[in-house]
């Protein structure tokens, strides 16, 4: 093309795609993690992106004796910089890339008690709008509901697990009776609370059914009892409406028999007890003791307190072998009670010389995962064929196995 053409004519600089945008800023976080610097290239094409104007000279004069300086953590953008304080602030904004989500994992959004979670995630809701207006005792039940369904997801997730992103709801097990009284509410008001939280959209409910062969009116019959109700919980700030899945009804919830021959019904709670429980955190640990289902509880040959083996002086040998046979035993694995007794013997041994803190918490939350998969495979095509080969896979995943089989063979014993 001729000069000619050219002259009279402003230079037009090429606008960057969004494809492009994306590219570039990948390529930088990519450089961040690595702690690579920037090439200039970079540093000019990510200005232009941003909107940045051309580099202008500035004289800079030193400062002034007595004159307070700039900290050093308060880099922020002035309008036209495209210096290093522009770069600064346009990789924070960035967001974290995997790497840097391993190394520095954000915090668990479990704060203290399940009800003072629930507090702060309706406090997120009312400030979102997301919350519809409730009454005083709608948004008791309704609290209750939603820390009993988080307690129960903890203790699924296990310790120090933060619940996930996407979660929009929750599912909680209690009979209608004991979540009544430990709330104080007469019986009409009660079931007009729950009818306002279902047509609001918060919870959705219905009665979970078991077999069992009770005592009715002197005579033992076996049939389809109610045990209690299943809730899904919405979470206050989501939108969408809960629902039951097939799977939660299949869910081995309550042992409606055992609980029938040691007396622990919802009955004779509030038979026994003359006044409800003043105190909530009271209130909550009485309702899971109903709400938790059977795989969730200690037993009594399991780790139902996992520091009783590291506080036992003597006897621990002993200790081991019957917990490791229990649960050969129970998993219906005899040819495995030297693993399981090898896994108990590692987790003490990391306790006791201090190479891994809550080892034995772990231990027991595997086996209690362990435990739940087989009873709700018997309400299912498929089964658990090797629950030892799940505990090794869930302790694979949280590391703890590695670390068993690397540690020192102290003595332990």
């Amino acid at each position: 093309m001729p000069q000619s053409e050219f002259e009279g004519k402003e230079y037009q600089k090429p606008e960057i795609s969004a494809e492009g945008r994306a590219f570039l800023e990948a390529r930088a976080r990519r450089k961040r993690a690595r702690g690579e610097d920037l090439p200039p290239i970079y540093q000019v094409l990510l200005g232009q992106v941003h909107g940045s104007p051309e580099p202008q000279a500035v004289e800079t004069s030193p400062p002034e004796p007595g004159a307070a300086s700039e900290p050093r953590g308060s880099l922020q953008a002035e309008p036209g910089d495209r210096g290093p304080k522009a770069l600064k602030a346009l990789l924070d904004s960035l967001p974290p890339t995997r790497e840097e989500l391993q190394a520095h994992p954000p915090p668990p959004e479990r704060v203290g008690n399940p009800l003072e979670l629930a507090d702060h995630l309706l406090a997120r809701a009312e400030a979102e709008g997301t919350l519809p207006p409730l009454t005083e005792p709608e948004r008791r039940v309704y609290r209750f509901l939603l820390a009993l369904g988080l307690e129960r997801l903890a203790r699924t997730l296990g310790p120090g697990r933060p619940l996930p992103r996407n979660l929009s709801q929750v599912v909680a097990f209690v009979p209608n009776d004991a979540l009544r009284w430990a709330l104080g509410l007469a019986n009409s008001s009660f079931y007009r609370v729950i009818g306002s939280l279902k047509a609001k959209g918060l919870i959705a409910g219905g009665a979970w059914r078991t077999r069992a062969t009770l005592r009715v009116k002197g005579a033992y019959r076996s049939g389809v009892y109610a045990a209690g109700s299943l809730y899904a919980v919405r979470l206050p700030h989501r939108t969408r409406r809960p629902r039951l899945e097939r799977e939660d009804y299949a869910h081995p919830w309550r042992d409606l028999e055992g609980d029938v021959a040691a007396g622990k019904t919802a009955w004779g709670l509030v038979g026994e007890s003359s006044s409800p429980p003043k105190e909530d955190l009271e209130a909550l640990a009485l309702l899971l003791v109903f709400s938790l289902p059977p795989s969730a509880k200690p037993k009594a040959l399991a780790i139902d307190s996992p520091t009783a083996l590291l506080r036992a002086k003597g006897g621990r040998r002993q200790r081991v072998e019957a917990l490791a046979r229990a649960l050969a035993e129970e998993f219906r694995d005899p040819g495995s009670v030297r693993f399981y007794a090898h896994l108990l013997w590692g987790a003490l041994r990391l306790e006791d010389y201090g190479l891994r803190q809550g080892a034995l918490e772990v231990l027991a939350w595997a086996i209690g995962r362990v435990r739940e998969a087989v009873a709700t495979a018997e309400f299912s095509r498929r089964k658990v064929l090797r629950p030892g080969a799940l505990l090794a896979s869930l302790l694979k995943r949280e590391g703890l196995l590695d670390q068993i089989r690397q540690a020192p063979q102290w003595r332990v014993a």
